[in-house]
């Protein structure tokens, strides 16, 4: 398994089961302990944060600034990595091969501002926060829907249809996207073994059908 099945997963369980009624059933515990297990296989997780590293938090309506330990401290692994935090518990360098990329894309965009770009920061986290939001909302507008219905529609299954293209279409466009967030969050892009890092392997599909008889 590599750092790109961690993105997939993130997505599948974002958005089918954080929901109330759904986040403490079985599929989504199961779900949570295979992202978890990638998380600390890739260094991901809380436990491989950098005690000498200090920020001030600043958010609205707090008088204060929270230091990030408190700020961590408030954070689940789940949301250490979708916030980005892993970012700043890594060398600089360790991004090399995109920030690379990101720099001559960018100055092909701005032709004459080479000088300017190269003197400010590269902003990766800023990056990451933005196409991780982003996806997320891809994944949610190109998922199929659930659920069965009664009856039969013409004209509704001709909407189904028509959506469907265009789903079709935004999904066979995703592979830059998804390459730089794989680059991200594991810029050595490695192959893990699941028996090596305790993955908890399960049949996810019979153990939704289940949990969805119960409860639907």
């Amino acid at each position: 398994m590599t750092a790109k099945d961690l993105l997939n997963k993130v997505l599948d369980y974002n958005y089918l089961w954080t929901l109330p009624e759904r986040k403490n059933s079985k599929p989504a515990k199961i779900r949570l302990s295979q992202i978890e297990a990638l998380q600390n296989a890739l260094g991901l997780s809380k436990k491989y944060v950098n005690p000498l590293v200090q920020i001030k938090y600043s958010f609205a309506g707090e008088k204060q600034k929270l230091s990030r330990a408190k700020q961590l401290n408030k954070l689940t692994n789940l949301e250490y990595l979708l916030q980005g935090e892993f970012l700043f518990d890594r060398e600089k360098d360790e991004n090399l091969e995109l920030q690379k990329k990101i720099i001559t894309t960018i100055t092909l965009l701005y032709p004459g501002m080479d000088e300017y770009i190269n003197r400010r920061p590269l902003d990766i986290n800023w990056l990451f926060n933005d196409l991780i939001h982003f996806r997320q909302e891809i994944y949610k507008l190109t998922h199929p829907s659930e659920g069965m219905l009664e009856g039969f529609s013409a004209g509704l299954h001709y909407s189904f249809y028509l959506k469907a293209n265009l789903k079709r279409i935004i999904k066979d466009n995703l592979a830059e996207i998804d390459e730089t967030l794989w680059l991200i969050l594991d810029p050595k892009k490695r192959v893990l073994n699941m028996a090596e890092i305790n993955y908890p392997e399960a049949d996810l599909e019979g153990i939704d059908s289940a949990w969805l008889m119960e409860n639907y």
